[in-house]
């Protein structure tokens, strides 16, 4: 998900929410639908032909694949290539027709810090910092100011200064100009908690001007680990950067033919962002989506449909939504025109307590046969954790732009008592955003259900038997 940001038969009433961020703004209805629109073609019987064969645990295998095995998938770069490659092969042995989307992308930054018993974290490289494969080595300091010369001990020069970022650009540029008066060796920037009490991520520092030594940004729980270890002794660290350049992001799309094909027949996409930021395993964004996408083309490669099905990794939406873009953007309108819904899951898994609903969420609060299909679905299934709601920050943007009926899931929670506080997992976008620190098989499994229903009520063949 790109933004700075459960139980079955739980009826929860939402306050209304309008929340304008630096990452898209956020809207929620004031109630559940726990009735819902009907499509004309739904069953009780029809939906146990997903919910009988859905698996969260299989889901999470791939979780787990994208989390641990390749870990960090930042779009552009080796790691996000290995996710493509693992999701394109997943979806060829379903026996899919499958196909990479290749675009190109921004150059990144990246930082190593390794440390003396060979662990390393990745960060994020302020690109007028020192970006060189010769290490910086040197013992780890912790400065809690910066903003003044006064703040560094006397003995910093050929240390490793680490510092809480100042809340503005202005005021980190002075703490690291001040570190290199000081005569740092390098500088970890510290990210901060945010106001809604989200953990801060990797980000990549803008400096002023050029400074001969390493500038890194590092996610709050990386500093405060770091903490602890300083707690214990001293800390050596060893930093280099790396810019990578000429880069290409990818997507991978597999096409499940309808059983009959006309130029009437309409095409339904199931998308989910393979990608994660910098330092950030992306356990529940959205490797959780992909899990989830992953384990619905299983199950649906059994049954016929009317539609054709695409299901779609993207790749880059931490990056501003490239992926997405790209696909829609390559397009011709006849194309744009036969696509009939969007089912886009980011971060659908999360254990966060307070994030407590799965909501439907479209960039203007409007119904479409997404979400009309979907909460239709989650009433049939006695269901009511799923609301809708108003977002539009992820990748059913790019279609709802171009005309294309298009949702978001997402789990979050809102404080009914305030009607301007909202929860997201605290550790998204976070090295813990892990399938152990972030991941529910309870909440993958209702996704999957009320997700995989209503998707599925929109592209099956219709058999008039079920509809009785």
């Amino acid at each position: 998900m790109r933004m700075a940001m459960k139980k079955k038969g739980l009826k929860v009433a939402a306050s209304l929410l309008a929340v304008s961020m630096a990452f898209g703004t956020v809207g929620v209805a004031a109630t559940a639908n726990t009735t819902g629109p009907t499509s004309g073609k739904s069953s009780y019987s029809q939906d146990q032909k997903i919910v009988a064969r859905v698996d969260a645990e299989r889901a999470i295998e791939h979780v787990r694949y994208l989390s641990e095995e390749i870990g960090a998938r930042p779009g552009g770069l080796a790691a996000e290539k290995e996710s493509a490659e693992y999701i394109y092969n997943t979806l060829k042995s379903y026996g899919y027709d499958v196909e990479y989307q290749y675009f190109p992308v921004a150059d990144q930054y990246i930082a190593e810090v390794a440390f003396a018993d060979g662990t390393s974290w990745q960060m994020a490289a302020g690109p007028n910092g020192k970006v060189s494969d010769d290490a910086v080595k040197g013992e780890v300091i912790f400065v809690d100011g910066g903003s003044s010369l006064n703040d560094f001990p006397a003995d910093t020069a050929g240390k490793i200064v680490v510092m809480p970022r100042a809340a503005t650009t202005a005021g980190y540029r002075t703490q690291v100009n001040n570190a290199v008066e000081a005569g740092a060796a390098g500088v970890i920037l510290q990210s901060l908690v945010g106001s809604r009490g989200n953990y801060g991520q990797t980000f990549n520092p803008s400096l002023d001007k050029k400074v001969d030594i390493p500038v890194f940004g590092a996610a709050f729980i990386q500093g405060e680990w770091l903490k602890e270890q300083l707690a214990e002794g001293p800390v050596e660290l060893s930093l280099t950067a790396e810019q990578f350049s000429n880069l290409q992001s990818v997507n991978v799309i597999a096409t499940k033919a309808p059983k009959g094909k006309s130029k009437d027949t309409k095409e339904v996409i199931l998308g989910a962002h393979h990608d994660s930021v910098v330092g950030a395993p992306g356990a529940n964004d959205n490797a959780s989506g992909v899990g989830l996408m992953l384990e619905l083309a299983r199950v649906y490669k059994g049954y016929n449909t009317d539609k054709e099905l695409k299901f779609i990794a993207f790749g880059s939406e931490e990056r501003g939504l490239l992926g997405a873009r790209h696909y829609v953007n390559q397009l011709s309108q006849e194309q744009k025109d036969k696509i009939e819904a969007v089912f886009v899951p980011d971060m659908v898994a999360t254990s966060y307590e307070p994030a407590k609903n799965l909501y439907v969420m479209t960039p203007d609060g409007s119904r479409n046969m997404v979400t009309d299909s979907t909460t239709a679905a989650g009433a049939r299934l006695g269901n009511s954790d799923i609301l809708p709601g108003t977002f539009g920050s992820s990748d059913h943007v790019p279609f709802h732009q171009a005309g294309i009926p298009a949702a978001l899931f997402i789990w979050m929670g809102v404080d009914s008592w305030s009607p301007l506080v909202y929860h997201i997992e605290k550790v998204y976008h976070t090295p813990q955003d892990t399938i152990e620190d972030n991941i529910s098989p309870e909440r993958m499994q209702s996704a999957l259900d009320v997700i995989g229903s209503g998707l599925f009520d929109v592209v099956r063949k219709d058999v008039p038997a079920l509809n009785k």
